[in-house]
């Protein structure tokens, strides 16, 4: 409850801001997309679990070819292990789901700069940011080397990626995100450096309600 709680409350504050500039000259957007994940620490690799990303965004000029985007997204992460890496390694079978509310602030920058053959290139965009990350629920099987170590509700990831804008309303992106902070540690004194961080591949879907600002 007091998770959900925690939710509601960001989820206001979020619709705050957005009135907020909704007088001045901003984007607003939804975006959804696949994520493929990986928790680094727990002894398996690659990115075998499959989850999901979904929210909105609102975008706001800073600087010419310069932007803050600030998101409210919801998004499955976790990890899981191949049949046959759970062979070849010998831990069994592991499978972690993870669900967190995100509050990603990006700054982005568009190659409004650059032209090739009298295009502008303004449909380009680099970003680079960090996010607010909180664990709303977990489950999943998971691997006993790792069983009595803590979730934590909340962590720091950095995220930088690429975005692609299609048309006026349209636009694809690719993100790469890693824990700053961790999302699991071992409470054992004696592993002390003992953590878990989450490590992920996001590809988006974006609709901008607004045109893109250019």
């Amino acid at each position: 409850m007091k998770k959900r709680f925690v939710f509601l409350a960001l989820s206001f504050l979020f619709a705050i801001n957005l009135s907020q500039v909704k007088a001045q000259s901003f984007n607003a957007g939804l975006v959804v997309g696949p994520t493929f994940c990986q928790v680094d620490g727990d002894k398996y690799f690659g990115f075998h679990k499959l989850g999901f990303t979904a929210g909105a965004y609102a975008n706001l000029p800073i600087a010419d070819h310069f932007a803050l985007q600030m998101e409210l997204k919801y998004s499955l992460m976790g990890a899981h292990s191949s049949a046959e890496e759970a062979e070849w390694s010998g831990y069994g079978p592991y499978n972690l789901s993870l669900h967190y509310a995100e509050i990603p602030l990006m700054l982005q920058y568009d190659f409004g700069h650059f032209t090739v053959y009298g295009k502008s290139l303004d449909f380009l965009c680099l970003e680079a940011g960090l996010s607010l990350d909180f664990l709303m629920r977990y489950k999943g099987e998971l691997d006993y080397s790792t069983q009595l170590w803590k979730f934590n509700f909340f962590s720091v990831t950095g995220n930088y990626g690429l975005r692609f804008n299609l048309n006026d309303h349209w636009g694809i992106g690719a993100r790469m995100m890693y824990s700053i902070t961790p999302m699991q540690t071992n409470p054992s004194p004696q592993w002390l450096f003992d953590h878990a961080y989450n490590k992920v591949i996001q590809f988006t879907l974006t609709y901008n309600i607004n045109s893109p600002l250019r």
